[in-house]
């Protein structure tokens, strides 16, 4: 396998998994993997590299499994066709989210019943939240836990030179030795995210996601060549809820401004995009690197629109910056109170977040033209229903003051976070958990406060927020009434299906 130069000694393909989608959630839509992106670009330093990005490359293949969810991708027979074509020596399989853990245990055993001596590892959320369970597949070989760049390109020099020591002392892996699992110490985040190179875009199916959010755009407003941009990683805070921790730690760490202009120059450049969703837990976590950012982007003349739609903490935001990122072509911000009770917000969620800077940051996006949407949880423990009419409530009060969008989800009891935990040790999890209900973006905790009819109701009396018309609307509405009962009659669809 060792060629003279160095190079491509291994041949290695990377499969994002055929994805499972809530009914409840509309029409499936397409995503980048970009952390998959990430690692071709270091494998391809020495390696042959392949993506197959299952979900985007079938995305005509919809599946019903149940009366909540389909499955969304290439067949396994498409898969097993692909791998028998390309002859890997090692296939990487991405598991970001419990719920699609099935379809990613799917494409192993496709994998191995090509050839049993492919190499078969997995990364992700899932897989570093419960190797063990990983392991436990017959079909994984080896499991990476935290960040996958550099450990997968450990991996596979290890595994092209045979050396089973070596492997040992590759940091955050676990695997399978004569019967005995073996984890090894774990691996610190990556502290210069600059040093990693941009991701390897040349073998993601980029027409494909054009051709797709032109076709069903994506929240409505992507429509044009577009792409994700990842400008810094971890989380500093402790929301219950969130497994952000789980894969990039608690230290929150930034690319430079510099580097960030060069992706987006390069972007704008190779493949002419012109919209950027930037997928950062916290990207104005440090106000002077995000006004350094915009700078650049103006002094540049990159002509792209961006948006954050991970979501940004209100309490870094005010009118000046706000009116910056707008200069630099930003349409929309998302953030997220959680909550509309302070006590829920502090005590319940963790999340250390002041609610008048919500109110705040609103008036002021609207001030200087920015769209807001916003991100509530209901169902958490420690929550009543009062405490989620009172967020409902809180909501009409943000629309107010001018926000135009409300996502309303229930709360996930996701495998490595503290509500996991609250709810597995307080007996509060629904009895058919289980990773394919995690698929289903339906409630899966029920305490003496609630129950789970209680949080379908509350959930669809939330979404009516979404529905109440402004004065604007109602005379765009005017002027095109099939338009106006056609959206109504969608929106009063999702409703029905949450």
């Amino acid at each position: 396998m060792l060629t003279n130069d160095g190079q491509e000694n291994m041949r290695v393909c990377l499969i994002n998994p055929p994805r499972i989608h809530p009914k409840s959630w509309g029409k499936p839509t397409v995503f980048q993997p970009l952390r998959i992106a990430y690692v071709a670009a270091m494998l391809e330093k020495e390696h042959k590299v392949k993506i197959i990005d299952a979900p985007t490359e079938g995305m005509n293949n919809i599946e019903q499994i149940d009366e909540t969810k389909y499955r969304v991708g290439l067949k396994n027979e498409q898969i097993a066709e692909r791998i028998k074509n390309w002859s890997p020596d090692v296939v990487g399989i991405t598991i970001p989210f419990a719920g699609w853990s099935k379809t990613a245990f799917e494409a192993a055993s496709t994998v191995k019943n090509v050839d049993k001596d492919i190499v078969t590892v997995v990364d992700g959320q899932y897989p570093s939240a419960r190797p063990e369970d990983c392991l436990s597949r017959p079909d994984i070989d080896f499991v990476i836990i935290g960040e996958a760049e550099h450990t997968m390109f450990e991996l596979v020099g290890a595994l092209d030179e045979g050396n089973m020591q070596r492997l040992k002392k590759i940091r955050g892996i676990a695997f399978i030795e004569n019967g005995k699992k073996i984890f090894t110490p774990s691996r610190p985040p990556i502290q210069d995210l600059d040093s990693l190179p941009f991701p390897a875009r040349h073998l993601l199916p980029m027409e494909m996601y054009y051709a797709a959010v032109k076709e069903n755009p994506i929240r409505g407003e992507i429509r044009k060549p577009w792409t994700t941009v990842i400008t810094s990683r971890g989380c500093p805070y402790n929301c219950v809820f969130c497994s952000v921790h789980t894969v990039d730690g608690r230290t929150w760490r930034a690319r430079s401004p510099q580097n960030v202009a060069d992706e987006i120059e390069q972007l704008i450049r190779t493949y002419n995009i012109k919209q950027i969703d930037f997928y950062d837990d916290n990207m104005t976590l440090d106000r002077k690197r995000m006004e350094s950012i915009c700078d650049l982007i103006m002094e540049r003349n990159l002509d792209f629109e961006w948006y954050i739609p991970t979501g940004v903490r209100a309490d870094t935001l005010d009118e000046d910056l706000l009116a910056k990122m707008k200069a630099a072509g930003c349409k929309r911000i998302f953030i997220a109170p959680e909550s509309g009770v302070q006590r829920v917000v502090d005590q319940v969620v963790k999340k250390n977040l002041d609610l008048r800077k919500v109110e705040n940051a609103v008036i002021s996006a609207r001030k200087v033209g920015i769209k807001v949407a916003c991100f509530f949880i209901i169902g958490l423990i420690g929550e009543t229903k009062d405490d989620i009419k009172a967020t409902i409530d809180y909501a009409y009060k943000l629309k107010k003051l001018g926000a135009d969008r409300f996502y309303f989800s229930f709360a996930t009891p996701l495998y490595g976070t503290e509500l996991y935990e609250q709810a597995k040790r307080g007996g509060f999890l629904r009895e058919d958990f289980s990773d394919e209900t995690l698929a289903a973006a339906e409630p899966l905790i029920e305490t003496s406060e609630f129950t789970l009819d209680d949080l379908h109701e509350l959930c669809a009396q939330a979404n009516l927020v979404n529905l109440a018309f402004s004065w604007d609307k109602i005379v765009k509405f005017i002027r095109n009434p099939k338009k106006a009962i056609n959206m109504i009659l969608e929106k009063r669809g999702k409703l029905l299906r949450k």
